[in-house]
């Protein structure tokens, strides 16, 4: 085995960003299927493409507005179909936004291998005005994602306390005769949770998941608790609203513990 990469977050993303723009080459409309719903974090909405007359590659396409600029290094998506539909996807960028062969992928096209958490890191290709997402062979299935975006990634640091990435409970509510027999359990969902701690952090550590819990709150976000050895082994999952990370003994380092928790998919 080779060893473990540190733990990484996927949060910051250019989509929403001030002064920009995203548009898709086609929605679905029947119902409420808005290309702005990809970057609100939630898996209760989603886009979807256009059911008839679909075209084969599909675009989510983004603006970072007149003088601005936006980088990235890594692509994610949750709560699709792509797997299903055959489709592959790649990222691009472009200096115009003319999109007629100036473009650039920011890597070779993947096609996902199951329709779970999707993450794809890439080198930084520095500041850019226009992305855009190409979704490609999917024939006549019109593709779907609740969450999709691209952005910075903020890599923490290996773990200095044992954790169990694995782990999870069954959320469920059981119901009791007047005996005290169990007579029924009624599951709901599975939940994930992962307890981190880093002790004795410095402050580039201790800034890294400031800037995080300070901008992104307590909404979703992808956890990556090793790359290299399980890549696939990617997580939706939300902190809790306390941030408490006090000085050690030294008043130079500081121990940081993170707690999160998520639906299992």
């Amino acid at each position: 085995m080779a060893q473990w990469a540190k733990i990484k977050f996927f949060w910051d993303t250019m989509l929403g960003s001030s002064g920009s723009t995203l548009t898709a080459s086609s929605t679905e409309s029947s119902a409420d299927y808005d290309v702005d719903y990809l970057y609100n974090m939630f898996e209760t909405n989603l886009w979807k493409a256009e059911d008839s007359g679909l075209a084969d590659p599909q675009y989510i396409t983004f603006d970072a507005g007149a003088g601005n600029t936006k980088d990235a290094d890594y692509l994610a998506i949750l709560g699709h179909n792509l797997n299903a539909a055959g489709a592959t996807v790649t990222l691009q960028y472009s200096a115009t936004g003319a999109w007629a062969g100036e473009e650039v992928d920011a890597f070779t096209g993947v096609a996902p291998s199951a329709d779970t958490a999707f993450l794809k890191e890439f080198t930084a290709p520095g500041g850019e005005r226009y992305w855009r997402l190409k979704i490609s062979g999917h024939g006549s299935t019109a593709p779907y994602m609740a969450i999709c975006i691209w952005g910075e990634k903020t890599e923490l640091d290996w773990a200095t306390s044992a954790f169990d990435p694995h782990q999870q409970k069954t959320v469920e509510k059981a119901t009791v005769s007047y005996g005290g027999y169990l007579t029924g359990i009624h599951t709901q969902y599975t939940e994930r949770s992962m307890s981190l701690r880093f002790a004795d952090s410095d402050t580039v550590l201790y800034d890294k998941v400031k800037n995080w819990f300070e901008t992104h709150g307590t909404k979703n976000l992808f956890v990556a608790w090793d790359t290299v050895n399980s890549p696939s082994e990617v997580f939706l999952m939300r902190p809790g609203g306390r941030f408490r990370n006090s000085f050690n003994r030294t008043g130079l380092y500081r121990n940081i513990s993170i707690s999160l928790t998520g639906r299992r998919e």
